[in-house]
């Protein structure tokens, strides 16, 4: 259970999400021993005071779900959580620049968002269900080139999709070794996650990380990627 648990980023991104729940998110990384918590921008800082020197990561997610905020709000908010203490960003990409054929502010945006996290991770969400296969190839190229850590194929809401197996090795195949990948979307149990891992996922990120790893034995983690 732990050796998959270590591979999974577990989520609290809820709109109506309280403070209690946020607690109760933390408290479920610490018993069970997942690689990070996320959530949204304004609980940054509680997640950070009960995961300090846990060994636990907070992970915001950034520009999330829609993927419609400025360049310059962007960076303002990750300064902001690099202040805080934030490990790690997940950040929606501005897919309407794609969709536009407006390569050059899709890559300046992204560039920015890198420069602006001063050595945090940094993770690009591709939303790549309302994408076409080459709209995602070109994506995932322009993210790895400007520095991003991880491609992710989605954020979960509305029109993201799940993670599937196809989608995954594709980002696999798109991005070079040094390019990590996060599968997100309607993850619900440890078969799913254990077929996103062998298919070259380094990462899962779920809401339901329990059920997952409370659904698996440790020996049956056998993944390739």
């Amino acid at each position: 259970m732990r050796d998959l648990a270590k591979r999974i980023q577990h989520t609290n991104v809820a709109p109506d999400a309280t403070a209690a729940d946020i607690g109760r998110l933390c408290s479920e990384c610490l018993e069970y021993g997942f690689d990070a918590a996320v959530v949204n921008p304004i609980w940054a800082s509680h997640a950070r005071k009960i995961l300090r020197n846990s060994g636990v990561k907070v992970c915001v997610a950034l520009n999330f779900p829609t993927g419609g905020s400025t360049t310059l709000a962007k960076v303002v908010e990750i300064r902001n959580l690099a202040a805080m203490g934030v490990d790690e960003i997940d950040f929606m990409v501005n897919v309407g620049y794609l969709k536009s054929g407006m390569l050059d502010p899709f890559r300046e945006d992204v560039e920015e968002m890198v420069r602006a996290a001063e050595g945090m991770t940094v993770k690009a969400i591709l939303e790549t269900a309302v994408l076409t296969p080459e709209e995602v190839r070109v994506a995932a190229q322009i993210c790895e080139e400007s520095g991003v850590h991880y491609v992710k194929n989605s954020t979960g809401w509305g029109k993201g999709g799940p993670a599937t197996v196809e989608i995954i090795r594709f980002l696999r195949e798109t991005v070079s070794p040094k390019v990590k990948i996060k599968a997100s979307g309607g993850i619900r149990d440890a078969k799913t996650a254990l077929e996103l891992l062998s298919a070259g996922a380094d990462l899962i990120g779920s809401s339901r990380s329990v059920q997952i790893v409370s659904g698996v034995e440790t020996s049956s983690l056998t993944t390739s990627y």
